[in-house]
């Protein structure tokens, strides 16, 4: 029987463990500064979000004013419609080409603030994963 050589060790040697040192910071110090950053970064959180808070109100207003706008423009080119139907029958075909004027122009105007609205309102973040 031959003898068998004992294996080789390993090209890799476990590095020994590092102990704490016991001037290293207590468990209680690093509580303290985990404690510490948690609150600062609570604090930054509420001021992105007050931020981004107020730049979508900002926005959001915008919006409604257009929509407010052209509600009114609306109203008032139905109204001049109206108006001016009374004008026709009153006065036969006279008025005709001022109440198509003005109607036309005023629904004109309607339907460009109402568009410039509804393009405003599609590029609001409504989620929060959608920025």
């Amino acid at each position: 029987m031959a003898i068998e050589d004992p294996p080789s060790p390993p090209d890799k040697v476990a590095e020994p463990i590092d102990m704490p040192a016991a001037d290293d910071q207590s468990i209680k110090s690093q509580i303290d500064g985990l404690v510490d950053d948690v609150r600062k970064l609570a604090e930054a959180e509420l001021e992105y979000y007050r931020v981004k808070l107020s730049v979508n109100m900002a926005a959001t207003k915008t919006v409604l004013i257009l929509f407010s706008v052209a509600a009114i423009v609306g109203i008032t080119g139905l109204v001049t419609l109206i108006l001016g139907i009374l004008l026709i029958l009153s006065h036969y075909w006279g008025p005709v080409a001022a109440t198509g004027l003005l109607t036309g122009s005023a629904l004109l105007v309607t339907t460009v603030l109402t568009n410039m609205a509804i393009k405003r309102a599609r590029k609001l973040p409504i989620d929060e994963n959608e920025e």
